[in-house]
C-alpha cells in the first residue's frame, strides 16, 4: 500500500496531476477507497486520446464519439492500423484530477488542526493552522510545486510564509533544491515520507515529531553527532532510492560541490564545517530516522 500512496504523492507533485481511467483501474481497491473517502480526486474533462488496447502496440489514437441514432447512448471508437475500428469503454475516457483543497483538509484533520484553512497563494500555498511540535509553536503550511522552477518566486510572494518565525512546510513529494526554503527555522517535511492516510493518520504527526527531533537546524540545541563515515554510503543510497534522487540532487540540495560530497562520504572533511552540516541536515531531513551508536572519531 505504501508504494501506491507514494505514487499518488509523486503524481500530485506534477504540474498536471491527473489519473486516467486506465490508471485508476490499476490502483488497488483499498487505495481507491482512500481517494474517494477523502475526496482527494475529482472527475475532470474527459480524454480525447487513448491508448489502443486491441493490437498490443499501445499506440495513441484520437477518440471518436458517436451518438446515433439521436437520443441513443454515446459510444466511443478509435481507429487502429491493424485492428480497424475499435470500440472504447466510455470509462476509459474518464480523467481524475487531484483536489488540493481536499488534500489540505485531509492533512489538517490528520494533524488535528481546527482553524480555518487559508489559501495563501491560489493552488500553491495553504496555511493549515498553528500547533505545537517538539515544544515549539509552528505555523503549518502545505506547499505544492516546491521543486518547480518558480518556487523561489512563490516563496517570496507569500509574506505570511516568509515572515513566519518557525514554519513547518509540508511538501507533496520531493524536497526543494533551493536552500531558501529551509533557511533559518523553516523545516520541510514530505507527505510521501510515511503511509498515513486512512486509519493511520496519527502516524503523520508522529513522523513529523520524530523528524523535528532529528533535525539539526537552528533551534537552540546541540546538533546530533555526525553520521559515522562507514554509514554514509548507505545513508546516501537510502535517500537516493526512496526519492529517486541522483547524486546531483543531493549535492545541489545541500549546496555543496560534488567533489566535496564525495569527500564527506569518505570521511575526508571536517565534520563540524558548515558544508558538512548542510549535507547532514539535507540527508537527515529526507531520511527522518534517528541513529544510534557512537559518532566517528
Amino acid at each position: 500500500m505504501n508504494n501506491d500512496l507514494t505514487a499518488f504523492w509523486s503524481r500530485a507533485d506534477l504540474e498536471d496531476p491527473a489519473f486516467t481511467g486506465d490508471e485508476l483501474r490499476r490502483v488497488p481497491a483499498a487505495i481507491r477507497h482512500l481517494f474517494e473517502s477523502h475526496s482527494l480526486i475529482r472527475q475532470s474533462e474527459n480524454l480525447r486520446v487513448v491508448e489502443c488496447d486491441a493490437c498490443g502496440e499501445g499506440h495513441l489514437e484520437e477518440v471518436e464519439i458517436l451518438v446515433e441514432p439521436a437520443g441513443s447512448k454515446a459510444r466511443a471508437y478509435i481507429t487502429c492500423p491493424d485492428a480497424g475500428r475499435v470500440s472504447v469503454d466510455m470509462e476509459r475516457l474518464h480523467q481524475w484530477s487531484v483536489d488540493f483543497d481536499a488534500v489540505a483538509r485531509t492533512v489538517a484533520v490528520a494533524l488535528d488542526l481546527r482553524e480555518r484553512i487559508i489559501s495563501i497563494t491560489p493552488s500553491r500555498v495553504w496555511l493549515l493552522g498553528t500547533t505545537k511540535f517538539d515544544e515549539r509553536m509552528r505555523d503549518v503550511f502545505l506547499v505544492r510545486g516546491i521543486t518547480w522552477p518558480d518556487s523561489r518566486q512563490v516563496l517570496e510572494s507569500a509574506p505570511r510564509l516568509t515572515n513566519s518565525p518557525c514554519p513547518l512546510i509540508l511538501c507533496l513529494n520531493r524536497f526543494p533544491g533551493d536552500g531558501e526554503w529551509q533557511d533559518g527555522n523553516r523545516v520541510v517535511f514530505s507527505l510521501a515520507e510515511t503511509a498515513w492516510l486512512g486509519t493511520q493518520q496519527s502516524a503523520l504527526a508522529d513522523r513529523i515529531t520524530a523528524a523535528l527531533r532529528e533535525y539539526g537546524g537552528p533551534r537552540g540545541r546541540d546538533p546530533l553527532p555526525p553520521t559515522p563515515a562507514a554509514e554514509r554510503p548507505a545513508l546516501m543510497e537510502d535517500v537516493k532510492t526512496r526519492y529517486n534522487y541522483r547524486v546531483k540532487d543531493i549535492h545541489q540540495g545541500a549546496s555543496v560541490d560534488r567533489s566535496y560530497l564525495n569527500k564527506w562520504k569518505l570521511g575526508q572533511v571536517d565534520d563540524g564545517s558548515e558544508p558538512a552540516c548542510r549535507i547532514e541536515n539535507f540527508l537527515r531531513r529526507h531520511r527522518h530516522i534517528r541513529r544510534t551508536g557512537n559518532p566517528s572519531s
